[in-house]
Protein backbone atom coordinates (compact mmCIF):
# COMPACT_ATOMS: atom_id res chain seq x y z
CA UNK A 1 0.00 0.00 0.00
CA UNK A 2 2.74 2.14 1.27
CA UNK A 3 4.54 1.86 -2.58
CA UNK A 4 1.49 2.18 -4.53
CA UNK A 5 0.69 5.53 -2.58
CA UNK A 6 4.83 6.80 -2.96
CA UNK A 7 3.49 5.63 -6.93
CA UNK A 8 0.44 7.06 -7.16
CA UNK A 9 1.46 10.75 -5.09
CA UNK A 10 3.95 11.96 -8.00
CA UNK A 11 1.40 11.10 -10.70
CA UNK A 12 -1.27 13.01 -8.61
CA UNK A 13 1.32 16.07 -8.31
CA UNK A 14 2.26 15.09 -12.00
CA UNK A 15 -1.86 15.37 -12.65
CA UNK A 16 -2.38 18.44 -10.66
CA UNK A 17 0.02 20.28 -12.68
CA UNK A 18 -1.22 18.94 -16.14
CA UNK A 19 -4.57 20.66 -16.24
CA UNK A 20 -2.95 24.01 -15.17
CA UNK A 21 -1.69 23.18 -18.92
CA UNK A 22 -4.18 22.04 -20.42
CA UNK A 23 -6.33 24.94 -19.23
CA UNK A 24 -3.82 27.08 -20.51
CA UNK A 25 -4.87 25.66 -23.94
CA UNK A 26 -8.38 25.49 -23.40
CA UNK A 27 -8.16 29.26 -22.67
CA UNK A 28 -5.97 30.14 -25.71
CA UNK A 29 -9.10 28.43 -27.91
CA UNK A 30 -11.45 29.97 -25.72
CA UNK A 31 -10.39 33.09 -26.60
CA UNK A 32 -9.33 31.69 -30.43
CA UNK A 33 -13.25 30.85 -30.65
CA UNK A 34 -14.61 33.77 -28.89
CA UNK A 35 -12.52 36.10 -30.97
CA UNK A 36 -13.09 34.16 -34.21
CA UNK A 37 -17.18 33.53 -32.93
CA UNK A 38 -17.83 37.42 -34.61
CA UNK A 39 -16.65 35.78 -37.89
CA UNK A 40 -20.03 35.75 -40.60
CA UNK A 41 -21.05 34.01 -43.15
CA UNK A 42 -23.07 35.60 -45.42
CA UNK A 43 -21.70 35.76 -48.86
CA UNK A 44 -23.43 34.35 -52.02
CA UNK A 45 -23.31 31.07 -52.05
CA UNK A 46 -20.08 29.42 -53.30
CA UNK A 47 -19.57 27.77 -56.40
CA UNK A 48 -19.74 23.84 -56.42
CA UNK A 49 -16.05 23.44 -57.03
CA UNK A 50 -15.16 25.62 -53.39
CA UNK A 51 -18.32 23.76 -51.58
CA UNK A 52 -16.83 20.00 -52.57
CA UNK A 53 -13.81 21.13 -51.18
CA UNK A 54 -14.65 22.40 -48.52
CA UNK A 55 -17.14 19.97 -47.27
CA UNK A 56 -14.49 17.20 -48.45
CA UNK A 57 -11.90 18.93 -45.78
CA UNK A 58 -14.84 19.34 -42.87
CA UNK A 59 -16.06 15.43 -43.61
CA UNK A 60 -11.99 14.57 -42.93
CA UNK A 61 -11.39 16.81 -40.01
CA UNK A 62 -15.08 15.82 -38.47
CA UNK A 63 -14.09 11.84 -38.66
CA UNK A 64 -10.45 12.60 -37.51
CA UNK A 65 -12.08 14.61 -34.26
CA UNK A 66 -14.60 12.03 -33.60
CA UNK A 67 -11.55 9.21 -33.39
CA UNK A 68 -9.66 11.48 -31.45
CA UNK A 69 -12.70 12.12 -29.11
CA UNK A 70 -13.30 8.11 -28.80
CA UNK A 71 -9.43 7.63 -27.93
CA UNK A 72 -9.25 10.47 -25.52
CA UNK A 73 -12.94 10.17 -23.79
CA UNK A 74 -11.40 5.89 -23.02
CA UNK A 75 -8.07 7.41 -21.86
CA UNK A 76 -9.22 9.34 -19.12
CA UNK A 77 -12.06 7.18 -18.06
CA UNK A 78 -9.38 4.93 -17.72
CA UNK A 79 -7.35 6.86 -16.29
CA UNK A 80 -10.03 8.19 -13.54
CA UNK A 81 -10.89 4.49 -13.18
CA UNK A 82 -7.25 3.88 -12.50
CA UNK A 83 -6.82 6.85 -9.70
CA UNK A 84 -10.09 5.59 -8.31
CA UNK A 85 -8.55 2.35 -8.07
CA UNK A 86 -5.23 3.44 -6.19
CA UNK A 87 -7.85 4.93 -3.71
CA UNK A 88 -8.94 1.84 -2.44
CA UNK A 89 -5.86 0.71 -0.81
CA UNK A 90 -4.92 -2.62 -0.68
CA UNK A 91 -7.33 -3.53 -2.61
CA UNK A 92 -5.65 -2.43 -5.96
CA UNK A 93 -4.23 -5.52 -8.27
CA UNK A 94 -0.20 -4.09 -9.03
CA UNK A 95 0.19 -6.37 -12.20
CA UNK A 96 -3.01 -4.36 -13.54
CA UNK A 97 -2.11 -1.19 -12.60
CA UNK A 98 0.53 -1.24 -14.33
CA UNK A 99 -0.75 -2.62 -17.68
CA UNK A 100 -3.13 0.26 -17.30
CA UNK A 101 -0.02 2.52 -16.53
CA UNK A 102 1.52 0.82 -19.94
CA UNK A 103 -1.64 1.58 -21.59
CA UNK A 104 -2.29 4.94 -20.27
CA UNK A 105 1.24 6.16 -21.37
CA UNK A 106 0.82 4.27 -25.27
CA UNK A 107 -2.17 5.98 -25.39
CA UNK A 108 -1.02 9.51 -24.34
CA UNK A 109 1.97 9.08 -26.27
CA UNK A 110 0.04 8.64 -29.70
CA UNK A 111 -2.13 11.15 -28.08
CA UNK A 112 0.68 13.38 -28.16
CA UNK A 113 2.08 12.62 -31.14
CA UNK A 114 -1.27 13.18 -32.58
CA UNK A 115 -1.33 16.35 -30.80
CA UNK A 116 2.13 17.50 -32.79
CA UNK A 117 0.34 16.35 -36.33
CA UNK A 118 -2.66 18.51 -35.74
CA UNK A 119 -0.75 21.33 -34.55
CA UNK A 120 1.64 21.59 -37.68
CA UNK A 121 -1.59 20.80 -40.23
CA UNK A 122 -3.04 23.47 -38.23
CA UNK A 123 -0.09 25.61 -38.73
CA UNK A 124 0.08 24.83 -42.35
CA UNK A 125 -4.09 25.59 -42.43
CA UNK A 126 -3.20 28.62 -40.85
CA UNK A 127 -0.30 29.64 -42.83
CA UNK A 128 -2.72 28.43 -45.90
CA UNK A 129 -5.66 30.67 -44.49
CA UNK A 130 -3.50 33.86 -44.26
CA UNK A 131 -2.36 33.15 -48.12
CA UNK A 132 -5.89 33.09 -48.88
CA UNK A 133 -6.48 36.06 -46.79
CA UNK A 134 -4.13 38.21 -48.55
CA UNK A 135 -4.66 37.10 -52.44
CA UNK A 136 -8.46 37.53 -51.27
CA UNK A 137 -7.34 41.18 -49.79
CA UNK A 138 -5.75 41.52 -53.19
CA UNK A 139 -9.46 40.29 -55.01
CA UNK A 140 -11.19 42.59 -53.04
CA UNK A 141 -8.74 45.38 -54.39
CA UNK A 142 -9.28 44.21 -57.86
CA UNK A 143 -12.62 44.39 -57.35
CA UNK A 144 -12.79 47.99 -55.62
CA UNK A 145 -10.59 49.42 -58.88
CA UNK A 146 -13.41 47.40 -60.86
CA UNK A 147 -15.99 49.08 -59.20
CA UNK A 148 -14.61 52.73 -59.71
CA UNK A 149 -13.76 52.28 -62.75
CA UNK A 150 -17.35 51.93 -63.76
CA UNK A 151 -17.16 56.31 -64.43
CA UNK A 152 -15.56 55.74 -67.69
CA UNK A 153 -18.27 53.75 -69.42
CA UNK A 154 -20.75 56.34 -68.21
CA UNK A 155 -18.87 58.86 -70.32
CA UNK A 156 -18.71 56.11 -73.28
CA UNK A 157 -22.54 55.54 -73.23
CA UNK A 158 -23.37 59.04 -72.99
CA UNK A 159 -20.74 59.62 -76.24
CA UNK A 160 -22.91 56.44 -77.72
CA UNK A 161 -25.84 58.26 -76.64
CA UNK A 162 -24.97 61.58 -78.06
CA UNK A 163 -23.22 60.05 -81.17
CA UNK A 164 -27.12 57.81 -81.68
CA UNK A 165 -29.24 61.38 -80.98
CA UNK A 166 -26.81 63.11 -83.97
CA UNK A 167 -27.44 60.01 -86.16
CA UNK A 168 -31.03 59.97 -85.30
CA UNK A 169 -31.65 63.91 -85.77
CA UNK A 170 -29.45 63.51 -89.09
CA UNK A 171 -31.88 60.36 -89.66
CA UNK A 172 -35.33 62.92 -88.73
CA UNK A 173 -33.36 65.29 -91.32
CA UNK A 174 -33.16 62.11 -93.76
CA UNK A 175 -36.73 61.96 -93.42
CA UNK A 176 -38.23 65.38 -93.85
CA UNK A 177 -35.76 65.57 -97.13
CA UNK A 178 -37.10 62.07 -98.53
CA UNK A 179 -40.56 63.69 -97.75
CA UNK A 180 -39.93 66.83 -99.91
CA UNK A 181 -38.29 64.88 -102.37
CA UNK A 182 -41.50 62.57 -102.05
CA UNK A 183 -43.89 65.52 -102.59
CA UNK A 184 -41.75 67.63 -105.29
CA UNK A 185 -42.36 63.92 -106.86
CA UNK A 186 -45.79 63.86 -106.29
CA UNK A 187 -46.04 67.53 -107.95
CA UNK A 188 -43.48 66.61 -110.80
CA UNK A 189 -45.98 63.71 -111.01
CA UNK A 190 -49.16 65.87 -111.30
CA UNK A 191 -47.17 68.16 -113.82
CA UNK A 192 -46.26 65.42 -115.96
CA UNK A 193 -49.46 64.35 -115.89
CA UNK A 194 -50.83 67.45 -117.05
CA UNK A 195 -48.22 67.77 -119.72
CA UNK A 196 -49.00 64.46 -121.01
CA UNK A 197 -52.91 65.65 -121.13
CA UNK A 198 -51.82 68.94 -122.96
CA UNK A 199 -49.69 66.42 -125.30
CA UNK A 200 -53.01 63.87 -125.66
CA UNK A 201 -54.67 67.17 -126.25
CA UNK A 202 -52.02 68.41 -129.26
CA UNK A 203 -52.44 64.92 -130.44
CA UNK A 204 -55.90 65.27 -130.63
CA UNK A 205 -55.38 68.58 -132.30
CA UNK A 206 -53.57 67.11 -134.96
CA UNK A 207 -55.29 64.49 -135.57
CA UNK A 208 -58.27 67.09 -136.49
CA UNK A 209 -55.73 68.98 -138.46
CA UNK A 210 -55.06 66.12 -140.11
CA UNK A 211 -58.72 65.08 -140.78
CA UNK A 212 -59.50 68.56 -142.01
CA UNK A 213 -56.69 67.91 -144.63
CA UNK A 214 -57.78 64.90 -145.46
CA UNK A 215 -61.52 66.36 -145.93
CA UNK A 216 -60.16 69.59 -148.03
CA UNK A 217 -58.08 67.26 -149.93
CA UNK A 218 -61.06 66.09 -152.10
CA UNK A 219 -61.87 70.16 -152.82
CA UNK A 220 -57.74 70.65 -153.30
CA UNK A 221 -57.83 67.48 -155.92
CA UNK A 222 -61.58 69.11 -157.19
CA UNK A 223 -59.85 72.44 -157.48
CA UNK A 224 -56.54 70.69 -159.28
CA UNK A 225 -58.62 68.94 -161.26
CA UNK A 226 -60.38 72.02 -162.64
CA UNK A 227 -57.44 73.94 -162.96
CA UNK A 228 -56.25 71.17 -165.20
CA UNK A 229 -59.43 70.83 -167.03
CA UNK A 230 -59.67 74.89 -167.51
CA UNK A 231 -55.91 74.98 -168.76
CA UNK A 232 -56.55 71.72 -171.18
CA UNK A 233 -59.86 73.81 -172.42
CA UNK A 234 -57.22 77.13 -172.91
CA UNK A 235 -55.38 74.63 -174.25
CA UNK A 236 -58.13 73.66 -177.06
CA UNK A 237 -59.36 77.26 -177.06
CA UNK A 238 -55.96 78.31 -177.85
CA UNK A 239 -56.22 75.82 -180.53
CA UNK A 240 -59.00 76.52 -181.72
CA UNK A 241 -57.96 80.60 -181.74
CA UNK A 242 -54.87 79.29 -184.24
CA UNK A 243 -57.18 77.38 -186.09
CA UNK A 244 -59.65 80.48 -186.58
CA UNK A 245 -57.12 82.53 -187.32
CA UNK A 246 -55.78 80.52 -189.74
CA UNK A 247 -59.03 79.78 -191.18
CA UNK A 248 -59.56 83.48 -190.74
CA UNK A 249 -56.22 84.76 -192.54
CA UNK A 250 -56.97 82.34 -195.40
CA UNK A 251 -60.72 83.72 -195.44
CA UNK A 252 -59.38 87.05 -195.56
CA UNK A 253 -56.77 85.95 -198.27
CA UNK A 254 -58.98 84.53 -200.35
CA UNK A 255 -61.39 87.48 -200.21
CA UNK A 256 -58.43 89.60 -200.80
CA UNK A 257 -57.73 87.65 -204.01
CA UNK A 258 -61.40 87.35 -205.07
CA UNK A 259 -61.11 91.09 -204.48
CA UNK A 260 -58.06 92.62 -205.95
CA UNK A 261 -59.23 89.71 -208.82
CA UNK A 262 -62.48 91.58 -209.08
CA UNK A 263 -60.92 94.66 -208.61
CA UNK A 264 -58.44 94.18 -211.42
CA UNK A 265 -61.59 93.32 -214.18
CA UNK A 266 -63.48 95.63 -212.52
CA UNK A 267 -61.01 98.40 -213.48
CA UNK A 268 -59.76 96.88 -216.66
CA UNK A 269 -63.86 96.48 -217.53
CA UNK A 270 -65.87 98.46 -215.98
CA UNK A 271 -63.23 100.98 -213.68
CA UNK A 272 -65.39 100.37 -210.88
CA UNK A 273 -64.09 102.78 -207.91
CA UNK A 274 -61.39 101.65 -205.51
CA UNK A 275 -62.35 99.25 -202.85
CA UNK A 276 -59.33 98.02 -201.47
CA UNK A 277 -59.17 100.83 -199.35
CA UNK A 278 -62.36 100.04 -197.81
CA UNK A 279 -61.57 96.02 -197.66
CA UNK A 280 -58.29 96.66 -195.91
CA UNK A 281 -60.52 99.10 -193.36
CA UNK A 282 -62.89 96.95 -192.97
CA UNK A 283 -59.88 94.07 -192.57
CA UNK A 284 -58.00 96.16 -190.08
CA UNK A 285 -61.07 96.91 -187.74
CA UNK A 286 -62.11 92.97 -188.29
CA UNK A 287 -58.53 92.31 -187.51
CA UNK A 288 -58.71 94.87 -184.17
CA UNK A 289 -61.90 93.38 -182.73
CA UNK A 290 -61.11 90.24 -183.42
CA UNK A 291 -57.60 90.84 -181.20
CA UNK A 292 -59.44 92.73 -179.02
CA UNK A 293 -61.39 89.81 -178.43
CA UNK A 294 -58.98 87.54 -177.86
CA UNK A 295 -57.06 89.25 -175.53
CA UNK A 296 -60.27 89.82 -173.34
CA UNK A 297 -60.95 86.18 -173.82
CA UNK A 298 -57.17 85.50 -173.09
CA UNK A 299 -57.23 87.72 -170.30
CA UNK A 300 -60.24 86.60 -168.64
CA UNK A 301 -59.24 82.78 -169.36
CA UNK A 302 -55.84 84.04 -167.49
CA UNK A 303 -57.36 85.83 -164.78
CA UNK A 304 -60.05 82.83 -164.12
CA UNK A 305 -57.00 80.46 -164.23
CA UNK A 306 -54.60 82.56 -162.13
CA UNK A 307 -57.33 83.08 -159.41
CA UNK A 308 -58.41 79.20 -159.19
CA UNK A 309 -54.53 78.71 -159.26
CA UNK A 310 -53.96 81.27 -156.59
CA UNK A 311 -56.55 79.91 -154.33
CA UNK A 312 -55.22 76.57 -154.57
CA UNK A 313 -52.39 77.71 -154.14
CA UNK A 314 -52.71 79.67 -151.26
CA UNK A 315 -55.15 76.98 -149.50
CA UNK A 316 -52.57 74.42 -150.24
CA UNK A 317 -50.04 76.47 -148.92
CA UNK A 318 -52.44 77.71 -146.00
CA UNK A 319 -52.95 73.96 -145.13
CA UNK A 320 -48.86 72.89 -144.99
CA UNK A 321 -47.95 75.74 -143.25
CA UNK A 322 -50.48 75.16 -140.59
CA UNK A 323 -49.56 71.14 -140.51
CA UNK A 324 -45.78 72.58 -140.09
CA UNK A 325 -46.87 74.85 -137.71
CA UNK A 326 -48.46 72.50 -135.33
CA UNK A 327 -46.05 69.39 -136.13
CA UNK A 328 -43.66 72.12 -135.23
CA UNK A 329 -45.20 72.70 -132.35
CA UNK A 330 -46.22 69.29 -130.66
CA UNK A 331 -42.20 68.41 -131.38
CA UNK A 332 -41.15 71.14 -129.58
CA UNK A 333 -43.83 70.41 -126.78
CA UNK A 334 -42.70 66.89 -126.66
CA UNK A 335 -39.43 67.38 -126.96
CA UNK A 336 -39.81 69.78 -123.63
CA UNK A 337 -41.98 66.87 -122.24
CA UNK A 338 -39.21 64.80 -122.93
CA UNK A 339 -36.51 66.64 -121.55
CA UNK A 340 -38.20 67.86 -118.20
CA UNK A 341 -39.43 63.88 -117.85
CA UNK A 342 -35.76 63.32 -117.66
CA UNK A 343 -34.50 65.87 -115.67
CA UNK A 344 -37.72 64.62 -113.14
CA UNK A 345 -36.58 61.18 -113.39
CA UNK A 346 -32.98 62.16 -112.64
CA UNK A 347 -33.97 64.02 -109.49
CA UNK A 348 -36.52 61.13 -108.28
CA UNK A 349 -33.09 58.47 -109.01
CA UNK A 350 -30.47 61.28 -107.44
CA UNK A 351 -33.09 61.53 -104.26
CA UNK A 352 -33.16 57.75 -103.76
CA UNK A 353 -30.01 56.86 -104.11
CA UNK A 354 -29.30 59.75 -101.44
CA UNK A 355 -31.68 58.36 -99.22
CA UNK A 356 -30.77 54.50 -99.82
CA UNK A 357 -26.97 55.84 -98.72
CA UNK A 358 -28.10 57.94 -95.93
CA UNK A 359 -30.53 54.73 -94.57
CA UNK A 360 -27.56 52.60 -95.36
CA UNK A 361 -24.89 54.94 -93.32
CA UNK A 362 -27.61 55.28 -90.45
CA UNK A 363 -28.27 51.48 -90.30
CA UNK A 364 -24.04 50.58 -90.31
CA UNK A 365 -23.44 53.28 -87.40
CA UNK A 366 -26.55 51.69 -85.67
CA UNK A 367 -25.31 48.06 -86.44
CA UNK A 368 -21.62 49.83 -85.05
CA UNK A 369 -23.15 50.80 -81.88
CA UNK A 370 -25.10 48.09 -81.45
CA UNK A 371 -22.10 46.12 -81.49
CA UNK A 372 -19.93 47.80 -79.29
CA UNK A 373 -23.27 48.03 -76.51
CA UNK A 374 -23.37 44.41 -76.80
CA UNK A 375 -19.38 44.27 -76.04
CA UNK A 376 -19.93 46.40 -73.45
CA UNK A 377 -22.22 44.22 -71.78
CA UNK A 378 -20.62 41.18 -72.13
CA UNK A 379 -17.43 43.25 -70.56
CA UNK A 380 -19.62 43.96 -67.87
CA UNK A 381 -21.18 40.74 -67.67
CA UNK A 382 -18.05 39.36 -67.58
CA UNK A 383 -16.32 41.83 -64.66
CA UNK A 384 -19.65 40.79 -62.63
CA UNK A 385 -18.83 37.04 -63.17
CA UNK A 386 -15.12 37.58 -62.03
CA UNK A 387 -16.60 39.30 -58.99
CA UNK A 388 -19.02 36.69 -58.36
CA UNK A 389 -16.41 34.16 -58.74
CA UNK A 390 -14.43 36.04 -55.91
CA UNK A 391 -17.21 36.35 -53.85
CA UNK A 392 -17.77 32.11 -54.33
CA UNK A 393 -14.02 31.98 -53.08
CA UNK A 394 -14.32 34.19 -49.67
CA UNK A 395 -17.30 32.21 -49.03
CA UNK A 396 -15.08 29.08 -49.39
CA UNK A 397 -12.48 30.70 -47.45
CA UNK A 398 -15.08 31.57 -44.66
CA UNK A 399 -16.79 28.68 -44.91
CA UNK A 400 -12.94 26.36 -44.22
CA UNK A 401 -12.26 29.14 -41.31
CA UNK A 402 -15.83 28.27 -39.63
CA UNK A 403 -14.70 24.38 -40.30
CA UNK A 404 -11.63 25.12 -37.89
CA UNK A 405 -13.17 27.36 -35.51
CA UNK A 406 -15.48 24.06 -34.77
CA UNK A 407 -12.68 21.59 -34.40
CA UNK A 408 -10.28 23.85 -32.35
CA UNK A 409 -14.21 24.10 -30.48
CA UNK A 410 -14.52 20.45 -30.50
CA UNK A 411 -10.66 19.77 -28.82
CA UNK A 412 -11.70 22.68 -26.47
CA UNK A 413 -15.03 20.84 -25.34
CA UNK A 414 -12.65 17.92 -24.96
CA UNK A 415 -10.10 18.99 -23.00
CA UNK A 416 -12.44 21.05 -20.64
CA UNK A 417 -14.08 16.94 -20.43
CA UNK A 418 -11.12 15.78 -19.46
CA UNK A 419 -10.08 18.11 -16.93
CA UNK A 420 -13.40 17.66 -14.93
CA UNK A 421 -12.84 13.92 -14.90
CA UNK A 422 -9.17 14.79 -13.69
CA UNK A 423 -10.24 17.03 -10.84
CA UNK A 424 -12.59 14.36 -9.65
CA UNK A 425 -9.72 12.04 -8.58
CA UNK A 426 -8.31 12.03 -5.01
CA UNK A 427 -5.27 10.34 -5.86
CA UNK A 428 -3.13 10.79 -9.13
CA UNK A 429 -0.91 9.01 -10.74
CA UNK A 430 2.59 10.13 -11.99
CA UNK A 431 1.41 11.55 -15.95
CA UNK A 432 4.38 14.22 -15.42
CA UNK A 433 6.10 12.88 -17.98
CA UNK A 434 3.62 12.15 -20.30
CA UNK A 435 2.45 15.59 -20.76
CA UNK A 436 5.36 17.51 -19.81
CA UNK A 437 6.17 20.39 -21.31
CA UNK A 438 5.08 19.26 -24.92
CA UNK A 439 1.45 20.24 -24.67
CA UNK A 440 2.89 23.82 -23.82
CA UNK A 441 5.15 23.84 -26.24
CA UNK A 442 2.19 22.94 -29.02
CA UNK A 443 -0.10 25.56 -27.63
CA UNK A 444 2.07 28.44 -26.71
CA UNK A 445 3.64 28.06 -30.28
CA UNK A 446 0.48 29.41 -32.66
CA UNK A 447 -1.55 31.44 -29.82
CA UNK A 448 -0.01 34.31 -30.72
CA UNK A 449 -0.67 33.38 -34.58
CA UNK A 450 -4.31 32.57 -33.16
CA UNK A 451 -5.40 35.54 -31.58
CA UNK A 452 -3.61 38.21 -34.34
CA UNK A 453 -5.02 36.11 -36.93
CA UNK A 454 -8.48 36.58 -34.73
CA UNK A 455 -8.08 40.12 -34.95
CA UNK A 456 -7.40 40.62 -38.55
CA UNK A 457 -10.25 38.27 -38.96
CA UNK A 458 -12.37 40.72 -37.42
CA UNK A 459 -11.48 43.65 -39.43
CA UNK A 460 -12.24 42.07 -42.66
CA UNK A 461 -15.42 40.47 -41.61
CA UNK A 462 -16.35 44.17 -40.39
CA UNK A 463 -14.26 45.29 -43.90
CA UNK A 464 -16.73 42.37 -45.93
CA UNK A 465 -19.88 43.37 -44.13
CA UNK A 466 -19.51 47.09 -45.40
CA UNK A 467 -18.40 46.42 -49.08
CA UNK A 468 -21.65 43.27 -48.77
CA UNK A 469 -23.87 46.35 -47.72
CA UNK A 470 -22.33 48.71 -50.39
CA UNK A 471 -22.98 46.27 -53.00
CA UNK A 472 -26.34 45.32 -52.33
Amino acid sequence: NSDSSRNCSPQAAIMSRSPERISSYRRHFEDRSSSSYHLRVSSPSPSHRHRSASYNRSATATSLHTERKGMRTSSSSRMSALCLSTGMGAALDLDAAVAENREFLTTRTSERQEMVVLNDRLAAYIEKVRTLEQDNKLLETEIEELRKRPVKPSGLRALYEEQLRELNRIAEQMRAQRDLALAAKAVMASQLDMLKVKYEEAAETRKKAELEIEAFRPDVDAATSARIALEKQLENLEVQLEFLKRVQKEEIEELMQQIYNSVAKVEVAFSLPDLAAALKQIQSEYDVIAAKNLQEMDAWYKSKFDDLNNASTEHAEKVRNMRREIIENKQHELESLKARHEMLEAQIRDARERHKKAINELEDNTERLRIELKSTKEKAALHLHKYQDLLNVKMALEIEIMTYRKLIEGEDSRLTGMVQALSLTSGGLRVNALVGPGVGTLVQGPVETVERHSKEQAVETTERKTLLIRYK
